[in-house]
């Protein structure tokens, strides 16, 4: 039977992309109500166009991946009709395939380290002369002896690759791109959650990643075809105009940002007549009445619903669940499991320049340090060479040490680069530094201090001169520069807290028991839950795949 009146919880992307295929789905006489405390959608995906530049601020997520780009990310892109806005980064461009790690001076602190290439697959690593001892790990794996723990249930990410290659791998490199992607501290990250075609391919090689890897990719590409076909997908698409954009590029956006993607999901939904958006109006709680449900919002109002299905962060929803009957019949305290992380985006639009302000390339990321993440965002002084005085200002000829740097930094994103077109010399560079995560939020001089929460918010805010000097000296030290960076026309800090959960081992068993509680319990397989941190991953790409899977599917129970 088809839903009487579908609630959603939460206007970001997931959110959005259920409400905008359960419509497409469901029958004209359901009526569905989305449901957003803020007074935008679209979550932190937030985008500001910059004048002469195709590439947009992002304050959030900035690219997808097309080469591992999911069948529904395709179908939404061609449902929306956002093909011919799309702005390709190609494969052979600099950012589509060069990448960089920053490996500390150890031996001289005080003194820049290296923005290291990463070698773009194994057989490159004998070229490398920052990672080719890393050859010898990969090789010896396959005739390393098996060593998968007894009563094998999930570990973390760095301990399978510590445990079949090498500690040190698991440190420079995998702790650097775990920064990039979850902002987390590898070492707590579940490898079962997040990076499962580890555990398949240790399972299919018998205990040897490397010998088990490609009949793992095999049955995961058959279980994505088996999914497609369950959602009534099956059969092949003709080559779309997507299909050649796609084929030959890395990574991709669009004009005027990723914010293009939930502003024109709004728009439609915004002209489907049984479909109504309430923003500015959160969920304050929910009660299971009669088979039903009833929603109160933060207005006073309240909604009566024969379907929800929450996009929320679950500790959110949790505070809204809990004082209802139906959580003291059936508690869910796994939704309190995983802890979020908070992050901090710093975008930058530099003037255009005669010299490049970077490498050639898509960016940075920086490692767990060797002696473990620091206490404070602001490292103390060090001794360093007066040669850095024109990058660390010129108190360093009278102390010998290096000025205020921030060292809670995750990485840097060239982001210019994306434009394969782009021209420093006639247009402005656009750079994105990411802070936080396992590494302590940078608190500027202009804040006020916040009380501890774990509910998310973001805020933006300009620095202070000071604060922005630090700041361009910490990047010119980490890009190496041999002369100070300009005075940027723009700059804006978004600080996003409790932002990206983190999938602790043993969160797919603990987050699946959840949801098998609450289809089985008190709430009934009506009640779904598929917000960031049910266990699904983190990037759009799965949220839209889940949120597109849940939205076609509504009527089923």
């Amino acid at each position: 039977m088809a839903p009487r009146h579908l609630v959603i919880f939460g206007g970001g992307i997931s959110g959005l992309t259920t409400a905008f295929y359960a419509a497409k789905s469901l029958p004209k006489s359901t009526r569905i109500t989305l449901v957003e405390k803020s007074h935008r959608v679209g979550g932190w995906i937030r985008s500001l166009p910059i004048a002469n530049s195709k590439i947009a601020l992002e304050a959030g997520p900035r690219t997808f991946r097309a080469m591992s780009a999911p069948y529904s990310l395709i179908r939404l892109i061609e449902d929306l009709n956002l093909q011919d806005y799309i702005i390709a980064t190609p494969l052979n461009s600099p950012a589509g395939h060069l990448r960089y790690v920053y490996l500390e001076n150890e031996q001289d602190p005080g003194i820049p380290g290296e923005l290291a290439l990463v070698p773009p697959t194994p057989l490159h690593l004998p070229l490398s002369s920052n990672f080719r001892w890393m050859a010898k790990p990969l090789i010896g794996e396959f005739w390393k002896a098996p060593n998968t723990p007894k009563d094998y249930d999930d570990e973390s990410i760095d301990s399978i690759i510590s445990r079949r290659f090498s500690p040190e791998m698991a440190r420079q490199l995998v702790s650097a791109v775990i920064h990039g992607i979850y902002a987390a501290d590898s070492r707590e990250l579940s490898v079962k959650s997040t990076l499962p075609i580890l555990t398949h391919a240790e399972r299919e090689g018998e205990g040897h990643i490397l010998a088990g890897i490609w009949p793992a990719l095999v049955k995961r590409k058959q279980m994505q075809m088996a999914k497609r076909e369950q959602e009534g997908d099956s059969g092949r698409r003709k080559t779309t105009q997507l299909d050649g954009i796609l084929a030959n590029a890395a990574t991709f956006s669009f004009v005027g940002g990723l914010e293009m993607v939930p502003k024109t999901l709004e728009a439609r939904l915004s002209e489907m007549e049984n479909v109504k958006l309430l923003t500015g109006n959160g969920v304050s709680s929910v009660q299971k009445e009669n088979g039903d449900f009833k929603i109160s919002l933060e207005d006073g109002s309240t909604l009566d619903a024969s379907h929800v299905t929450s996009t929320l962060p679950l500790p959110t929803l949790y505070d809204i669940m809990f004082q209802s009957s139906a959580f003291r019949t059936t508690p869910l305290p796994q939704l309190l499991n995983n802890p979020h992380t908070s992050v901090q985006v710093l975008n930058f639009v530099f003037p255009p320049s005669p010299k490049p302000l970077h490498p050639l390339g898509f960016g940075f990321l920086v490692p767990r340090p060797r002696n473990d993440y620091p206490s404070t965002a602001i490292a103390p002084p060090r001794p360093t060479h007066k040669h850095m005085a024109p990058i660390l200002g010129e108190s360093v000829l009278s102390t010998g040490q290096t000025p205020p740097l921030l060292q809670n930094v995750l990485g840097t994103a060239f982001d210019s680069s994306l434009d394969s077109t782009h021209d420093h010399r006639t247009q402005p560079t656009i750079m994105t530094m990411m802070l936080g995560g396992p590494f302590p939020l940078f608190q500027p001089s202009s804040s006020p201090p916040r009380t501890p929460s774990t509910a998310p918010s973001t805020t933006s805010q300009q620095l202070s001169q000071p604060d922005l000097e630090m700041v361009l000296r910490t990047l010119g030290f980490y890009l190496g520069a041999e002369e100070p960076l300009p005075e940027p026309t723009f700059h804006v800090l978004h600080t996003h807290r409790n932002c990206i959960p983190t999938y602790k081992p043993g969160s797919s068993r603990i987050l699946y028991e959840m949801k098998r509680l609450a289809r089985e319990g008190a709430w009934g397989p009506r009640f779904k839950i598929i917000g960031p941190g049910a266990g699904h991953g983190i990037s759009l790409a799965d949220n839209i795949s889940l949120a597109r899977s849940v939205g076609l599917r509504t009527d089923e129970d």
